[in-house]
């Protein structure tokens, strides 16, 4: 059997591109978790959908995909990098 060495994990918490739709915007949270081996060899992918950041004219919203209340501050934790959104749709008049 092939020795595979000391294995790591590369985990990442990712915002995906954003999608327009009847005068929302959708952001995307993702958390991608990557096994490594020795020399980089992937033993194992794991690509899991956690929530979504919505906004729209009358407000924006959180939605957990684990079925559970998700509010904004939870998913901000979650990937900071939407504040900066919020803030720009908030300049925008959009929050």
């Amino acid at each position: 059997m092939e020795k595979i060495g000391p294995i790591e994990m590369d985990l990442q918490v990712l915002v995906g591109k954003e999608i327009k739709a009847s005068g929302r915007t959708i952001w995307p949270v993702t958390r991608i978790a990557v096994l490594k081996g020795c020399g980089d060899m992937v033993l194992s992918i794991q690509i899991k959908p956690l929530a979504m950041l919505i906004l729209e004219p009358a407000g924006s919203y959180a939605v957990s995909f684990a079925g559970e209340p998700m509010t904004i501050e939870a998913i901000l934790e979650l990937a900071p990098s939407l504040r900066d959104v919020l803030e720009k749709a908030g300049e925008a008049g959009q929050d």
